[in-house]
């Protein structure tokens, strides 16, 4: 079971969540504003934040800003009426377990609560395991990736990754050579589903912002590739090593 911190200004939605929660066992608390919600996890621990968008004052977006990078454990749950293009592009960049559209029926938020769940306990296992590092990945040039610290080095400088853009990579180097669409790069980094053509929207930008990032690294080649209308795949030299220890 897990404690769920409720973030929604309507009280309705609120009770109602909550109830179809407790009744599974989990603790809840449930919070009207973004306010709230960031000073209640300033004092105490969560294992999942289902945040709703749109409230008066400090909306959810505001509250990802202040939380997520100090909170890496806590899993995040959007549950918002009012979902558009740019929102999730923003959700994406906040490392969002999932992204919910109102009305849910308490199937289909109950199952992305087992999820998330599932996701806390794998990440606080590795954590207890020694937090060995995901994957460490030697590229051309000298350069050295750690998805883990979310790093890239070499002998001369280095640059920082998103936990986004570190997600991304992992899948793609996991995958190395093998196309991968726009919808399961998004489930594998994000954890939700939508459709191809919404996922190379809500992908876009983050993969050019990376490329850029990348332009840095010492013989950088444009690895990412796009596969138009498809999704991306990466495609390093063969002398490029890899270590998964």
């Amino acid at each position: 079971m897990a404690k769920i911190l409720i973030v929604d200004d309507e009280e309705i939605a609120r009770m109602t969540l909550g109830d179809i929660l407790r009744l599974e066992g989990h603790t809840v608390k449930a919070v009207g504003s973004g306010v709230e919600a960031v000073t209640i996890l300033q004092q105490d621990t969560f294992d999942v934040l289902v945040l709703d968008l749109r409230m008066p004052g400090m909306g959810g977006l505001d509250v990802l800003r202040v939380v997520v990078d100090r909170l890496p454990e806590l899993q995040v749950i959007v549950l918002t009426a009012h979902g558009s293009m740019d929102s999730a592009i923003q959700a994406l960049r906040f490392r969002v377990h999932d992204y919910l559209l109102k009305p849910v029926t308490p199937v289909q938020i109950l199952s992305s609560i087992d999820s998330a769940i599932e996701r806390r306990n794998a990440e606080r296992e590795k954590n207890e395991a020694g937090g060995k590092p995901a994957y460490i990945h030697f590229l051309p040039g000298g350069s050295c990736m750690d998805l883990n610290k979310r790093t890239i080095t070499w002998e001369s400088g280095g640059i920082s990754l998103t936990p986004t853009e570190a997600r991304l990579l992992g899948v793609l180097m996991q995958q190395k050579g093998k196309m991968m669409s726009h919808a399961e790069l998004v489930h594998l980094c994000q954890g939700y589903r939508v459709d191809n053509e919404e996922a190379a929207k809500i992908l876009r930008p983050v993969v050019s912002r990376l490329r850029q990032k990348l332009s840095v690294v010492p013989a950088w080649d444009e690895w990412i590739k796009n596969v138009r209308g498809s999704g991306y795949v990466i495609e390093l030299p063969e002398e490029a090593e890899s270590d998964q220890s």
